[in-house]
């Protein structure tokens, strides 16, 4: 079994394949193809320390995903998300990595399919409510799928959207209505 770092993940994901990969997953869950229950989080001690269990198994593939949640991990080079890739013939564990970069795209790639599908063509105008990774990550995958005229940001921390702005070329929104008004 292989431990793969957050380097080697980043080495090998990349947006278009994950985007696809999303599409043909929803896809599968939709038609009931693939087991997938709903998470189940454990709260260890309130504020800090969660865990999170998310198995599914599909026709080839069979995964679960730990998520240890520490806030006071912050910073450190301790994964606070841990994932776990299984055989589906045998059960055997091919792989463990940090999950911290896969989780946050895939998160913005599913958001990206579903995008290609539902929304309307001639949307041009982007909101983003928050201004942390998933933001950045949207913005990314999002634009892979979309071309966006306006990007808007909006975060409780009028500070970090103004910082996420500057970084993304965004319009700050002064409230949640105005940013995705028309968007």
């Amino acid at each position: 079994m292989r431990y793969l770092d957050e380097a080697t993940v980043r080495g090998v994901l990349r947006w278009d394949p994950l985007i696809a990969a999303m599409e043909l997953a929803l896809t599968a869950f939709s038609s009931g193809r693939v087991i997938q229950p709903v998470r189940n989080m454990l709260t260890i001690e309130e504020g800090k320390r969660y865990l999170g269990i998310m198995p599914a198994v599909a026709e080839n593939s069979m995964g679960l995903k730990l998520v240890s949640f520490y806030p006071g991990n912050a910073g450190t080079r301790v994964p606070t998300h841990l994932p776990m890739m299984l055989r589906p013939d045998t059960g055997e564990p091919l792989a463990v990595m940090d999950g911290r970069l896969i989780t946050e795209m895939r998160t913005a790639a599913v958001s990206a399919a579903v995008t290609k599908h539902l929304a309307i063509e001639k949307s041009r105008i982007l909101a983003l409510l928050g201004s942390g990774v998933q933001a950045s990550a949207h913005l990314e995958a999002l634009s892979r799928v979309r071309s966006f005229d306006e990007v808007r940001v909006w975060s409780q921390t009028p500070e970090h959207a103004r910082r996420f702005a500057e970084e993304h070329g965004a319009r700050v929104a002064t409230d949640a209505e105005s940013a995705v008004r028309d968007a």
